[in-house]
């Protein structure tokens, strides 16, 4: 008899899925390699990706020039960021370090409050988030153990937010090859994009 059955893990609080988050200098050599050398892609690049939400680095208020880009590998998100000034934020900490790559792995758990204060009754530090318009909180960044190595970046996983995933997944699973980087100026813009009318279009 099998004492281990397939599928009969224990879910995690963090959620089934995952982002691996890097922080790079330069963007645009950050996605040609990727795209090039690795053949992942496309790249869904957001130009001003704080938007208009705000942002708080160890609780002091800071407003960073920051640009990212999405692309998938498998079902795992991968996520590079650039911050194009001095602003303090856990980026500009990491490449003040002397460091470049990954920095953080991202969740999106069903319950992102309870995920919250899990990892805090585990020994985790909140030391960044990220607050919409209308006061609530989209993006927390947490820091570990030494040994974990990395941040953690929780965030809910609401309906704009399912639709932006899921359409940058849908371009990585059906990418041949052609226009490994797409530019737009916000998540907005990317979701009214030709490209996202297209798969809306495959679907029907």
């Amino acid at each position: 008899m099998n004492d281990f059955p397939i599928g009969g893990y224990a879910p995690s609080f963090l959620g089934e899925r995952m982002q691996v988050g890097m922080i790079v200098h330069d963007l645009d050599a950050a996605m040609r390699y990727w795209s090039e050398v690795l053949g992942v892609g496309p790249w869904v690049a957001i130009e001003n990706s704080l938007g208009d939400r705000h942002m708080y680095h160890r609780g002091e208020r800071t407003a960073p020039n920051m640009s990212l880009a999405l692309s998938y590998l498998g079902e795992t998100q991968v996520e590079l960021i650039a911050q194009h000034d001095d602003a303090a934020t856990p980026y500009k900490e990491f490449l003040d370090q002397g460091r470049e790559g990954v920095h953080h792995f991202a969740y999106w758990p069903e319950d992102y409050p309870g995920a919250c204060t899990e990892l805090t009754e585990r020994g985790f530090d909140e030391q960044m988030t990220i607050v919409t318009p209308g006061g609530e909180k989209s993006v927390s960044y947490f820091a570990g153990p030494p040994v974990l190595g990395v941040m953690i970046e929780i965030v809910p996983f609401t309906a704009q937010r399912q639709a932006y995933y899921g359409a940058i997944e849908a371009l990585a699973r059906s990418w041949d090859g052609e226009r490994p980087i797409r530019r737009f100026a916000s998540r907005d813009e990317f979701l009214a994009s030709a490209d996202v009318a297209a798969l809306r279009a495959t679907d029907h």
